[in-house]
């Protein structure tokens, strides 16, 4: 009887210990708040599949030249004069599907001690029309000086 009391309290003291290390060893992460520059679906101009980080004015207007060179996808945009100081902005663009009714949503920003992770999922994937799409979804947050990691 003593062994099986012993052998339980060495199990409660080492899972009791095991769960402590497992918390400290989570890393504390702070959600940052992103605002929308544009969403949607890019037809008959498709670029190519990335995820991205635009950190000046040149990189953006390269993009913004890019979306707009058929169809003025920008006229839809939030905004398209970013001050570069102060944000960064988060560019998702998809693959090209042979149909409608896709998706490309960022989901999560968030910063940890080494690191931003940006969470994105595909949240619609269906075959809705018979027009070739390519989904985007265009953030802006604000600068910080870390690598941007795409999940």
């Amino acid at each position: 009887m003593k062994k099986y009391l012993l052998l339980l309290l060495w199990s409660i003291l080492f899972i009791t210990l095991s769960c402590r290390d497992n918390d400290e060893s989570l890393e504390e992460k702070n959600q940052i708040n992103f605002q929308l520059i544009g969403k949607g679906n890019l037809m008959g101009n498709y670029l190519a599949q990335q995820n991205t980080v635009i950190t000046n004015s040149a990189q953006w207007t390269n993009l913004l030249n890019q979306l707009d060179s058929s169809n003025n996808i920008s006229d839809s945009f939030t905004e398209t004069n970013i001050n570069f100081n102060l944000f960064m902005v988060v560019v998702v663009i998809d693959e090209v599907y042979p149909n409608g009714g896709h998706s490309i949503d960022i989901m999560t920003v968030d910063e940890n001690s080494q690191n931003i992770e940006v969470d994105v999922e595909k949240l619609l994937q269906g075959n809705v029309t018979t027009v070739v799409t390519q989904p985007y979804h265009i953030v802006k947050i604000p600068k910080l000086l870390k690598p941007v990691l795409f999940n």
